[in-house]
């Protein structure tokens, strides 16, 4: 994958942070448990950015540690957005 120096800043900048961030994202989806949380939710619960939050849904899931649960709930933005649960 080609990055632009700014991606590839951005990915520096959170390479340290973002096992933490995940482990974080996962005790926050075990809490809610089959209510599960939007990414956006999950920012909230855990007090973080959720640009910091999207990221770590995807590896994530790509991990199989959490799954779409079929709902949808309205995020920030109006848009209708993934209820994450773990898997």
């Amino acid at each position: 994958m080609n990055h632009t120096d700014t991606s590839a800043a951005a990915l520096t900048a959170i390479k340290p942070t973002a096992p933490i961030v995940r482990e974080m994202v996962l005790a926050a989806l075990r809490e809610a448990g089959e209510d599960g949380l939007t990414a956006d939710e999950c920012a909230v619960f855990i007090d973080t950015d959720r640009l910091n939050v999207r990221p770590r849904t995807t590896e994530l899931r790509s991990q199989g540690k959490i799954a779409d649960s079929g709902l949808r709930r309205l995020n920030d933005s109006g848009k209708r957005a993934i209820v994450w649960r773990i898997n």
